[in-house]
């Protein structure tokens, strides 16, 4: 008989200080001129984990926020500031590493390494992606004839007025959270 089971863990001090050390290493070592290189290695561990018979569903979960990444860094209509894409390609870059601490090929566990180093991505950009999500959600309900030349032109401002206003609240959140 199949059941679910839970389990948990937490890292500790000095397992946190390791993937935060690597996860630093990562950004430090990226470039917005290598992007090319790093959404390819990106793309490529999204599909291997959606082509994976057996990913626990948390891992599931947690690519959604490499998804939402990309998409923000290439989506020309939420027009992210030049530093929010570098942060967000420089925080990317670890996931370009073809060398895992746990091999990706491991069933069940192999993409372990990829989702606590995805949860370090998230709370580092995580009022970006607050953001994006909001943006990706008003423009996807916005206008439901995005096609015609009518909808174009009546949509380009209200984006406008909308990546203002987030932008705005991002800003809002992150110095809130700087307190």
């Amino acid at each position: 008989m199949a059941r679910k089971m839970r389990i948990s863990f937490t890292l500790d001090e000095s397992d946190t200080a390791y993937f935060e050390r690597i996860y630093r290493a990562a950004k430090k070592n990226a470039s917005a001129d290598d992007w090319a290189k790093i959404s390819r290695g990106v793309r490529k561990l999204i599909d291997e984990v959606r082509n994976t018979k057996k990913v626990p569903a948390f891992v599931s979960g947690a690519i959604t926020s490499l998804e939402d990444l990309m998409e923000m860094v290439e989506d020309a209509d939420y027009k992210a500031p030049k530093p929010v894409i570098a942060r967000a390609i420089a925080a990317l870059a670890y996931f370009d590493n073809p060398r895992d601490v746990i091999p990706d090929d491991v069933p069940l566990v192999g993409f372990l390494d990829d989702a606590i180093m995805i949860k370090f991505v998230e709370e580092d950009l995580e009022h970006e992606l607050w953001g994006y999500r909001k943006f990706r959600a008003f423009r996807e309900g916005k206008e439901q004839r995005f096609w015609t030349d009518t909808a174009k032109k009546r949509l380009a401002p209200w984006l406008e007025a909308k990546r203002k206003e987030l932008r705005q609240k991002i800003q809002e959140r992150e110095a809130k959270s700087r307190k």
